[in-house]
């Protein structure tokens, strides 16, 4: 770099102090014309360095000082939170589509203030080399904490360095039993462990209004690839409220539920979404009240698939309850021990859901049939005759995708995709035939896997919404308690709609509600 210094350096020193907005990039360029040099990248970067090493440490701008005490709207039902990087222009298209949103919705709009010291930044001028933003969001730059509910908080005064790969890290506790939205670039999601009676709590980052602006490391290029153009909005609803990630596209333009906000204007959802993948169902235990809202939601969207995890629950021939006398007596009383019973009501309910093209996936407590056919003695089984008849099926190797997918498809034949665990099943560039249970080679699937995948991902099992980058997990859509799940919980009513521009979304539900 020392060969920029000098005479060379100093003319451009001079150039932007004569022209205020001139950017580095155009001061280079005039010192590479005026010294018979070659611009290239290189000679910006250099530069660049050189100036924010020749600059003493920024004092904190009035313009982050005021963001600090910027007040929360109380009269706002409906809030728009995203993230603005200093020193770095706007997407435009996609903060007009922000603001046209905010208008119809009559949302309270904040931008947490994210500060990145970026030496390598192309946008900076040498006056601006320590602390700004664009016009644009200044007037809802936000650098202070607000509860937006009494379960809800946003943390706009809490600095996360943008190539932070684990955005959420560390915040488990930091609001107590409430949920939390903390700004940065990247959009990730956690639900975290409560007890029964408690109400669920989320940890969610926001996304950003502001282009992809990274230094020139190794952790830059991947705070680059992950950058995301997005924001949360949050409907406040009496005692509990609705949250939801928000993603646009390369254009700025985004889908949220009914809307589709396009250059500048909001219109109906016309195309509706072109994905849905439920959280888990298991039949015998699935939440009525979650069940009908979900369905109703898909009969105004008309997903083109619908994905069904854990459709067989496998209570009658569960290895959890196997060891509880009194359990069993139970399913015994209530016929529902009875594994043909269970396999009727499989059938009933998805004879009625056809139109929704579904496609279920290889899971395991659809697994438990098989698995439970190979394990146990039919002796000493109370379902002997079934036993007996699907361990025929077995033995003669019918069932290579797993007994449910064998019985499914003999029902339905080509009115439903089932899958085995080696199925594939991508759309629109996302992988949506893994469950979730397992991962790679032989191993216990997990978040962790997933997000490192070579392609982007929704899995199901762990009844838990979650997001991390490329890959997001659905909820349930059973009962909070299924009798093995006892103590703190994680476990949350959620599903995951994929819109026709390829963005991924997950819609909670609470009590019932999944929007006010």
């Amino acid at each position: 770099m020392s060969k920029y210094t000098g005479e060379k350096l100093e003319f451009v020193f001079k150039e932007l102090d004569n022209k205020k907005d001139m950017t580095i990039v155009d001061a280079c360029k005039k010192m590479c014309l005026k010294f018979d040099m070659e611009y290239c990248e290189n000679v910006r970067k250099g530069v660049s360095a050189l100036i924010h090493k020749s600059n003493l440490e920024p004092e904190i701008s009035d313009l982050f000082k005021e963001a600090q005490s910027k007040k929360l709207d109380k009269k706002k039902g409906t809030f728009i939170i995203t993230y603005a990087q200093n020193d770095t222009p706007v997407h435009k298209k996609f903060f007009e589509n922000i603001l046209a949103l905010k208008e119809d919705v009559n949302a309270g709009l904040h931008v947490i203030a994210g500060r990145y010291k970026n030496p390598t930044s192309i946008y900076t001028t040498r006056e601006e080399a320590g602390e700004w933003w664009v016009k644009e969001v200044r007037p809802y730059l936000d650098a202070n904490r607000h509860n937006l509910h009494k379960y809800l908080h946003v943390l706009a005064d809490v600095k996360i360095t943008p190539t932070a790969s684990n955005p959420l890290g560390g915040f488990n506790s930091i609001t107590g039993l409430e949920s939390c939205i903390i700004g940065h670039p990247r959009q990730h999601l956690k639900s975290l462990p409560v007890l029964s009676g408690y109400p669920n709590k989320l940890l969610l980052s926001t996304g950003a209004c502001t282009v992809s602006n990274y230094t020139d490391s190794g952790a830059g290029k991947k705070g680059d690839f992950h950058h995301m153009l997005g924001f949360i909005i949050v409907e406040i609803d009496g005692d509990s409220f609705h949250v939801r990630q928000v993603n646009a596209d390369e254009d700025g333009n985004f889908y949220d539920l009914f809307k589709r906000v396009k250059d500048g204007k909001v219109t109906n959802n016309k195309e509706g979404c072109s994905a849905a993948i439920l959280g888990d169902i298991h039949i015998s235990q699935v939440d009525k009240q979650a069940e009908e809202a979900a369905f109703k939601l898909l009969d105004i969207l008309k997903p083109k698939y619908t994905i069904i995890h854990d459709i067989f629950n496998g209570e009658s021939i569960s290895h959890h309850t196997s060891r509880y006398p009194f359990q069993l007596m139970e399913l015994e009383e209530t016929g529902r021990g009875n594994v043909e019973w269970e396999l009727e009501q499989m059938y009933e309910w998805v004879k009625k859901r056809l139109k929704y093209n579904l496609v279920i996936p290889a899971a395991n407590h659809n697994d438990w049939m098989d698995q439970w056919l190979s394990n146990n003695d039919w002796r000493k089984e109370r379902n002997k005759k079934a036993y007996l008849k699907y361990a025929f099926i077995a033995s003669e190797k019918l069932a290579p995708k797993g007994m449910i997918a064998y019985l499914l498809d003999k029902m339905f034949g080509k009115k439903i995709t089932t899958l085995d665990y080696d199925g594939s099943f991508r759309y629109l560039d996302w992988e949506l035939g893994l469950h979730g249970d397992k991962g790679s080679n032989g191993s216990r699937g997990g978040v962790n896997q997933f997000k490192n995948l070579n392609t982007k991902s929704v899995t199901g099992h762990s009844h838990t919404p979650s997001r991390n980058d490329g890959h997001l997990c659905v909820g349930t859509l059973t009962l909070m308690k299924m009798g093995y799940n006892k103590g703190l919980s994680t476990w949350m009513q959620s599903n995951v709609l994929i819109y026709p521009d390829g963005k991924a979304q997950h819609v909670h539900f609470v009590n019932g509600k999944y929007y006010r």
